[in-house]
């Protein structure tokens, strides 16, 4: 969400300021990429103003093909094959073994006007969206590139697709896609021709909550607002939960642990982080998250104070179920030697992340395949 953030507000500046500029969208990935389907790049007629598409091997190419979009005012769909050995030596010699395909969009386009309307709702609203896009077209005269289905997050339906079938299939496709948070590129089958639509998930900023709000909580709240994390950090002590002592944080509330679900929206996409250092506190707080929806709960501290506080919340008869042994992450982060608060920081950072895609955190050069296998829930 902080980068399509970061394009909503590159866009709106160049509106402003009567410049053209195209849009890049990863639309499908085989084989190894540097980004996954739904990676963003904006330019304008300079070059580069926000979001990336890989580390920097696509990009001038890549810039050049978008001012012949910004020129026309016609979108268009770019492939870069790097699957073949001749890449190497020919082409842009990439080497990442793989194809990927990018729909490019003129800004001075209707329709990627009423998308960078749409995306900026989304982002103000930090809820789930899905917009459906044509980005190919194959022998079909009833549908035209660049035609749209949009989703918005109260599940409102706008579209400029014509052929009711494929608009019908497509809201459905639309609302799987903001059911499940994933991106899909399929191609239909019509009375005439075929077309490639690229439904893609909107996501909100991860829903990070950080329960204790000591001086180790800065580096971990730096870190959650460089990712574009919408972090909110709780404490039951006024002279604490102040807003000026954590000016990155998007919000600082006082609350005691068991008025946690009160003051803090708690889902089944947020993660939370409890270093409070206290354990009476500790406790009433596993008490209150371990049932909640909480996709994950990370406790900071050594094992056996973990053991103890879930030996205690046993023997006050609250029966932890497998479930929610298996969200909760304590000791906190990956095992990286972290000693310092920013090293500490960046371990809890990154297990939450391999935690979110589903991943064992291990070296990637001891990975087969891939290194962006497919996202799941």
């Amino acid at each position: 969400m902080k980068e399509l953030n970061d394009i909503v507000s590159a866009a709106k500046s160049l509106k402003n300021a009567g410049k053209n500029g195209a849009l890049a969208t990863v639309v499908k990935v085989q084989g190894s990429a540097y980004r996954r389907p739904g990676a963003k790049m904006l330019f304008s007629e300079t070059g580069r103003e926000a979001g990336f598409i890989s580390a920097g091997c696509l990009e001038t190419d890549l810039f050049e093909r978008a001012r012949k979009v910004m020129s026309s005012n016609k979108p268009t769909i770019v492939s870069y094959d790097t699957s073949s050995t001749d890449d190497l030596i020919m082409g842009l010699g990439l080497g990442c073994n793989g194809l990927v395909e990018l729909f490019v969009e003129p800004l001075k386009n209707e329709a990627t006007l009423d998308k960078m309307v749409f995306f900026s709702e989304c982002v103000a609203k930090r809820q789930k969206a899905a917009i459906a896009t044509v980005v190919d077209v194959h022998d079909s005269a009833t549908v035209s590139l660049a035609d749209y289905l949009l989703v918005s997050p109260e599940g409102k339906v706008k579209t400029t697709i014509k052929e009711a079938q494929l608009a019908s299939v497509l809201e459905e496709g639309a609302h799987v896609a903001v059911k499940d948070g994933l991106s899909k590129n399929n191609r239909y089958q019509l009375k005439q021709g075929e077309v490639d639509v690229f439904i893609e998930a909107i996501l909100p900023p991860l829903p990070f909550v950080i329960v204790g709000a000591g001086p180790d909580a800065q580096p971990l709240i730096k870190l959650a607002n460089e990712l574009g994390w919408y972090t909110t950090l709780v404490d039951h002590r006024p002279a604490y939960a102040k807003q000026e002592n954590f000016p990155l944080a998007d919000a600082v509330v006082l609350s005691r642990p068991d008025e946690l679900s009160e003051h803090v929206p708690i889902d089944n996409l947020s993660v939370v982080v409890i270093m409070t250092h206290n354990f009476p506190t500790d406790l009433k707080l596993l008490e209150a998250l371990l049932p909640s929806p909480a996709r994950y709960v990370g406790l900071l501290g050594p094992k056996s104070k973990s053991d103890l506080l879930l030996q205690h919340l046993n023997q006050d008869g609250f029966q932890v179920t497998k479930e929610q042994l298996a969200k909760l992450h304590s000791p906190v982060g990956l095992d990286i030697g972290a000693e310092t608060p920013e090293e500490i920081a960046f371990s809890i950072v990154a297990e939450i992340k391999a935690v979110l895609e589903n991943r064992p955190a291990g070296f990637l050069k001891d990975h087969s395949g891939p290194i962006h296998s497919p996202r799941t829930q």
